[in-house]
């Protein structure tokens, strides 16, 4: 159960990036062109956002993990983590035109870069809240006895 809680909050997170990123695109970049907005684009944010989920429960939230895991094979982890993320991203952004040419496509690129940086200071924030939660109740559960 843990682990469809975690996809659905890196889905829903990513996605709201994604969104925000793809809005202030076609209002900087497609309004001036005239280009519109395909219907199928939010829900390409959203099934890429799922594939992107998907990818990092599986690689880096690994149930076997152990305390004692070596910190060069978390790297190795997280680098291939972000190689694969890029890849879903930009095939994804390749095929459903999210980007329409080299300058769209580095733009893409600067902003993946960023969204996944923000993901991580998500993910980080909602660990740390949940951690919090758990520590309250514990502090609770001591005061009543």
């Amino acid at each position: 159960m843990n682990k469809i809680k975690l996809i659905i909050e890196q889905t829903m997170m990513i996605s709201f990036m994604v969104l925000c990123y793809i809005s202030v695109y076609g209002l900087v970049i497609l309004r001036k062109d005239d280009f519109g907005f395909d219907w199928y684009i939010p829900g390409s944010v959203v099934l890429a956002s799922f594939f992107c989920s998907l990818i990092t429960v599986l690689l880096l939230y690994n149930s076997t993990e152990s305390k004692d895991e070596s910190p060069v094979k978390y790297y190795i982890s997280v680098v291939l983590h972000f190689i694969l993320l890029y890849g879903v991203i930009m095939g994804f952004g390749y095929f459903f035109y999210w980007y329409r040419s080299t300058f769209g496509f580095i733009l893409t690129s600067v902003m993946y870069v960023l969204i996944y940086a923000g993901g991580w200071v998500g993910t980080l924030l909602l660990f740390r809240h949940d951690e919090k939660l758990i520590s309250d109740a514990l502090d609770k559960i001591r005061d009543e006895e």
